[in-house]
């Protein structure tokens, strides 16, 4: 009993590490959800514009697509929905934590702001270039580890004025 609860909080803490650093890493991302029925991660965007889905999708996913053949790897979970009202959308990207990477949230981020530079609502935070080598380094350890973890809490972690919040349930 005690050894699961171990496992248990061990699981929630490198859960609650990884959105933290994707999160520091990418002030572009307005929040970062692990959603455990899936075993995914739900990538969130604030854009100051109107968005069609169909404009985001031949953005990013035949980009992702590529990178995914490249890398020799079958994607499971992929999805991409936006949800526009006024001048304001919010585009939501979900990944397998099997597949994913942190040279694909890179990519990701990358491709966002390659399209939608001047609409896309981030912090503006300036790290030091060793500091997000660091974080993008932490991503990836815990990427690594967790893959095959079977949490059972869904994260959520979010930006709030310069902070970062992380809730579970």
């Amino acid at each position: 009993m005690l050894s699961k609860i171990h496992k248990d909080l061990k699981e929630d803490s490198e859960g609650a590490d990884l959105l933290t650093s994707i999160l520091t890493r990418y002030p572009e991302l307005g929040a970062v959800h692990y959603w455990c029925e899936e075993h995914a991660l739900k990538f969130t965007f604030m854009l100051r514009q109107s968005l069609e889905l169909e404009t985001v999708q031949n953005v990013l996913r035949p980009a992702l697509e590529l990178y995914h053949h490249l890398k020799r790897q079958s994607i499971r979970v992929f999805q991409i929905s936006c949800h526009s009202e006024e001048d304001v959308s919010v585009l939501k990207v979900v990944r397998d934590l099997e597949s994913i990477s942190q040279e694909e949230v890179g990519l990701l981020v990358e491709l966002l702001k390659g399209a939608f530079a001047k609409q896309l609502v981030y912090d503006e935070t300036s790290l030091p270039e060793e500091e997000l080598e660091i974080h993008e380094e932490v991503i990836n350890q815990i990427l690594s580890s967790i893959k095959h973890m079977d949490i059972s809490k869904n994260v959520i972690a979010l930006r709030d004025e310069g902070r970062v919040l992380v809730f579970n349930n």
